[in-house]
């Protein structure tokens, strides 16, 4: 069970507010604190409606905080594309030693070539 909380900071910590027909709020002094009381009333609410058994139950915050929200975002975006470079960067110095290698140049020119060490250059090829 997937479950949305609305989470905002409050003088003492964050209030987390579940909407819905059997919504409730809870408060505590850090998130990872709010997480766990909501999962734990949920189970609650469901063992009173008489499910013995309650599923997983997964807490997807939505947390106010204006404008670091927004910065936060545009950092993990940042993250992932430099992922992704990293990666591309990865595969074409795979390919770049690879051709090295086919014209003949020993693993240690590759590495003076490269600024590396033969082990890393063996590591590429490999």
């Amino acid at each position: 069970m997937e479950v949305r909380v609305h989470a905002a900071r409050t003088q003492d910590g964050w209030a987390a507010e579940v909407k819905g027909p059997e919504g409730f709020t809870v408060n505590a002094r850090r998130l990872d604190q709010c997480k766990e009381l909501v999962v734990e009333r949920i189970k609650t609410l469901e063992e009173q409606k008489g499910n013995s058994e309650v599923c997983e139950v997964v807490v997807k915050v939505d947390a106010e905080l204006p404008g670091i929200i927004c910065d936060l975002e545009a950092a993990k975006y940042k993250m992932q594309e430099a992922q992704k470079l990293q990666d591309e960067a990865s595969a074409e110095i795979r390919a770049v030693v690879s051709r090295m290698r086919n014209e003949g140049l020993t693993m240690r020119d590759i590495a003076v070539l490269l600024g590396v060490s033969p082990q890393r250059v063996a590591q590429l090829i490999g």
